[in-house]
């Protein structure tokens, strides 16, 4: 096993794509690698990288995300093996925050052969390691699959690692001491899950980890803020000679009508924030996941009823219609018995509790009215030559350092300080200002050698001050 921490701008992808192909010059047995990212953006810069290295992406070079990986050739082709349950399909719905509705969906999932995404590294993690109650007939069967994968499998480089959850870390364990090379690379400091799982294999493999303290984005005076925050030993350098600039606005100063054209008409290459609010939302797509999730509802009551399957999609699309175009100006008795009445159906005490559930959901989603920036999640891993950090009151309390507890929280702002190849400005919210007055404010931000900039409107421009 190899773990590599590399901070932001250390190269991750390129120095990734260099070792699998390296590693594939090694393969003589026709064995196949795999590379595992968390997204689909990383994997198509890894492919891309892999491509430009090489010419082609081989043959034997499959990129994936996690889920991916471990569905396609551990779960599906393996698990009904161990365990009598087949798996076909995986969802992505958005489970309720109620334990007792969570787990009844996950239970109706499950009996239409289809997996949750938030069990697939643990059901994975019990198809190659163990599972409790096994019984000795099981574990034989286990070590015959684990011969199986090893037969095909020479490597798995896994990208980003500081995501991956304990029962992954326990999957590239076991591989590991299977005889399947191992390549694990992350950095701790942008684990926004608060997993540790990365931090627990370094602490373990520790003659198995090399520290890559480049960082080839950021100018000196952000990496030097950011080295402020994060542990000695993974502190980074700067590799370019640029100071950079560091500096802040007050929304307060921009004001209510020119907000929205300070965010969306400057030339910000990325706009973030750690928490959405009543002014800034972080996802376009809410409002589609929670249709689908209420699609699905609206489905699984069809499905009980006389309905020909043919004619079942027709009725949900008109049913859905139907009741998006009341759900504002009815309540959800008066939606529910609509729906008994168009269906002749009763539903039952679980149909409303689930239904209501995801009109609540609805409802909540359409109400947001705030101009949409980006998640400090979604922007990791990226770069923009002039990004715009809206600080919120979680964050600025480890800005300020009086908070310094090495946590998710603290990740995040390390992720928000380190997307910028030139200027980072930072939006301080009325949140910010109200808690801790601009005296404060000024003093905290300046010692930090972050510049105020001041709002000028006549021009609708900003000026260093």
């Amino acid at each position: 096993m190899k773990i590599v921490v590399a901070g932001a701008g250390a190269g991750k992808t390129t120095s990734m794509a260099q070792k699998v192909l390296d590693r594939l010059n090694e393969v003589i047995d026709g064995k196949i690698i795999y590379v595992i990212t968390y997204t689909n953006s990383a994997k198509n810069r890894i492919k891309g990288k892999i491509t430009e290295l090489h010419g082609t992406l081989p043959r034997q070079v499959f990129v994936e995300t996690s889920h991916a990986f471990l569905l396609r050739e551990i779960i599906f082709p393996f698990y009904h093996l161990l365990y009598g349950q087949q798996f076909t399909k995986v969802s992505q719905i958005i489970l309720s925050d109620n334990p007792g509705y969570k787990a009844m969906k996950i239970k109706e999932l499950v009996a239409n052969k289809i997996i949750h995404v938030e069990k697939v590294t643990e059901t994975a993690k019990w198809v190659v390691s163990r599972k409790t109650g096994d019984r000795s007939e099981t574990n034989k069967r286990r070590e015959r699959i684990l011969q199986i994968i090893l037969k095909y499998l020479d490597s798995v480089f896994v990208d980003e690692a500081q995501d991956i959850d304990n029962h992954f870390a326990k999957i590239i364990e076991v591989l590991h001491s299977k005889g399947i090379n191992t390549y694990l690379v992350g950095d701790p400091k942008q684990d926004l899950r608060g997993r540790n799982a990365l931090t627990e294999l370094v602490n373990s493999y520790k003659e198995h980890v090399e520290y890559k303290p480049e960082n080839n984005r950021c100018p000196i005076s952000h990496v030097n803020l950011a080295n402020t925050f994060i542990p000695i030993m993974q502190r980074q350098f700067p590799q370019k000679a640029d100071l950079g600039t560091l500096s802040y606005v007050y929304e307060s100063e921009i004001g209510k009508e020119e907000i929205h054209d300070f965010v969306k008409g400057s030339d910000w290459d990325y706009v973030y924030i750690s928490k959405k609010n009543d002014r800034f939302i972080t996802h376009a797509n809410d409002r589609n996941e929670t249709l689908s999730n209420l699609t699905y509802e609206i489905r699984q009551i069809v499905k009980r009823t006389t309905i020909i399957d043919t004619d079942i999609d027709k009725w949900v699309f008109i049913l859905v219609k139907n009741l998006l175009k009341d759900l504002n100006k009815e309540n959800n008795s008066e939606i529910f018995s609509k729906l008994q009445k168009s269906l002749s159906i009763e539903l039952t005490r679980q149909d409303m509790g689930k239904l209501g559930e995801q009109l609540k959901i609805h409802r909540e989603a359409h109400s947001n009215k705030g101009i949409l920036v980006n998640s400090i999640d979604s922007i990791k891993g990226l770069e923009g030559e002039k990004c715009l950090f809206i600080l919120t009151t979680d964050l600025t309390e480890y800005l300020f350092q009086t908070k310094k507890e090495q946590n998710k929280t603290l990740n995040y702002l390390y992720v928000a300080l380190t997307r910028s190849k030139k200027e980072l400005v930072f939006l301080v919210t009325h949140e910010v200002e109200n808690k801790y007055g601009r005296i404060i404010v000024d003093e905290k931000l300046e010692g930090l050698n972050i510049r105020m900039w001041s709002f000028a409107k006549p021009k609708d421009v900003l000026v260093l001050s």
